[in-house]
């Protein structure tokens, strides 16, 4: 009796048996590409190095958040022709000189503060630039301008 040979049982299509092993290896390839992208990179990453080896690299200082500062909402309008109404943090002040008082104390208090100014359609400019300047002569230099 014979035993068949190798030769004889291979079928032209055993080569397609790599087709599938190639599509999964690519596909864990485009896998991990796409998992790295939102990493950062290793070099900016702190390293606590040991021994006598290179220096480690300094941990970047925290971001300071810019809304951890305390804000000073100072409101400015026209009332009764020429004469401005001034509102601090919604607390109505009798003048810019009562205003210069509370404003040299918060400053003394946290010179970071974050001011915004609400200065209405019909505030005479003169008023407007009265309090700008009194906020920088304070040292308060984080003036912004409400919508």
């Amino acid at each position: 009796m014979r035993i068949p040979g190798s030769a004889r049982h291979r079928k032209p299509l055993d080569s397609e048996a790599m087709t599938p092993m190639i599509d999964v290896v690519f596909l864990l390839l485009v896998f991990f590409v796409c998992a790295s992208v939102g990493q950062a990179p290793d070099d900016l990453l702190p390293a606590m190095l040991k021994g006598n080896s290179a220096t480690a690299m300094p941990v970047p200082p925290q971001a300071v958040d810019p809304f951890d500062r305390p804000t000073i909402r100072i409101g400015l309008a026209a009332r009764d022709g020429e004469e401005t109404e001034i509102r601090l943090n919604a607390a109505a002040v009798q003048g810019f000189d009562d205003l210069r008082l509370r404003l040299t104390k918060l400053a003394e208090i946290a010179p970071d503060s974050r001011i915004i100014l609400d200065v209405g359609d019909d505030v005479l400019i003169q008023a407007f630039v009265t309090t700008y300047d009194m906020c920088q002569s304070l040292g308060l230099t984080d003036i912004s301008f409400a919508l």
